[in-house]
């Protein structure tokens, strides 16, 4: 499995002069571009010759040569912004377990929610010649590198995004949003805020922004705090000093788990209890927050199953010779888990806290 995307050095389709083949194989250039774009053009007799020089040049991988045999790889690759984070990690177990099951094998890279690395990551994929790519991108509606897929006509489908204009199995995060602040509402909160990372680093984070303050609205509660902090990096210090003060939240809505569990260890620094003092919800329903205590109330999102469904769209697009559309897109339940991180607002909730444990 790799890690981070590494540009090939000499094997790289582009950087290595066609002309080298074409003269090894005594043919024109035109025609080992034929070679390996469209061999169902090239007669049998050529495209071994092509094949064969191109295996002496090293200009391609034995794998792509393999591939250009049958005009299948039977591989997917699969782009995802980390694997730190349990959430893509379940996702990419169920798209390995799915695509071996089917006999495909998958190319794994990760971005680190960089736009370089996610064009780098299509390139790479696309000289390597996989089947299709699964892939989560920082944002659907401004991607350059899906129109790079579309334009190598390269079957794809997006997990977690959701962009209607796009192939996208995922779940509505704007609604689970929607949903939590009313729970919370319905606890007797109104002073509500919502912990994310950078807005502009994920259309993800965007649409469950949407769904909070939407719902803040409709609830009559004009004010929606965001606390928008880098995605990890100090994030804890500065939700230390948020709640350290006496006009804090109530309740903190986190648009994912890890920053559910940065938020429980800043509320231990700032002196509060939770749920008696602070209620924490998360987003993503990682299996580490039911063995916190309190356990982490949380909107679960079927991880695995996403990777499942994308896998089986794929597979079944490839088959039928066509390419997903955005009609088909799936959008699969989530469901809300409430567990201990939840409660009433304390009495006097614009007390400041009680005791510092930094």
């Amino acid at each position: 499995m790799q890690g981070h995307y590494t540009r090939p050095i000499e094997n790289d389709f582009i950087g290595m002069s066609i002309h080298r083949v074409a003269s090894h194989a005594g043919v024109s250039p035109a025609t080992v571009s034929r070679a390996f774009n469209a061999p169902h053009l090239v007669a049998s007799a050529t495209l071994a010759r092509v094949l064969e020089s191109a295996d002496a040049l090293s200009f391609v991988p034995n794998a792509s040569a393999r591939t250009l045999r049958t005009q299948r790889s039977r591989s997917l690759g699969v782009v995802l912004p980390t694997l730190l984070n349990p959430v893509f990690a379940e996702c990419l177990e169920g798209i390995a377990e799915r695509a071996r099951a089917a006999g495909h094998a998958i190319v794994p890279l990760v971005t680190e929610y960089r736009t370089a690395l996610e064009r780098e990551a299509i390139e790479h994929l696309m000289a390597r010649s996989v089947d299709g790519v699964i892939l989560t991108v920082a944002s659907a509606g401004r991607c350059a590198s899906l129109g790079r897929l579309r334009q190598g006509r390269v079957p794809y489908v997006l997990a977690y995004n959701r962009h209607r204009g796009q192939p996208c199995v995922s779940v509505d995060g704007e609604a689970a949003c929607a949903e939590i602040v009313r729970w919370l509402v319905g606890l007797g909160h109104r002073r509500i805020a919502m912990v994310s990372g950078t807005l502009s680093a994920s259309d993800r984070a965007r649409q469950r922004h949407r769904g909070f303050a939407r719902a803040m609205v409709a609830a009559g509660l004009a004010q929606a705090e965001l606390l928008e902090v880098p995605f990890m990096q100090a994030a804890t210090q500065a939700l230390t000093e948020r709640l350290r003060r006496a006009s804090r939240p109530t309740a903190l809505l986190c648009s994912n788990d890890l920053l559910a569990l940065r938020s429980l260890r800043a509320a231990a620094l700032a002196g509060l209890q939770v749920p008696q003092q602070l209620s924490v919800v998360g987003f993503d329903g990682i299996a580490l927050g039911e063995e916190l205590s309190p356990q982490l109330s949380t909107v679960v999102q079927p991880s695995r199953e996403i990777g499942e469904r994308c896998v089986d769209w794929l597979l079944e697009s490839l088959a039928a010779g066509t390419a997903p559309g955005p009609e088909s897109s799936l959008s699969l339940p989530y469901r809300i888990r409430a567990g201990e991180s939840c409660a009433a607002p304390p009495a006097r909730s614009s007390s400041t806290p009680t005791r510092s444990t930094a």
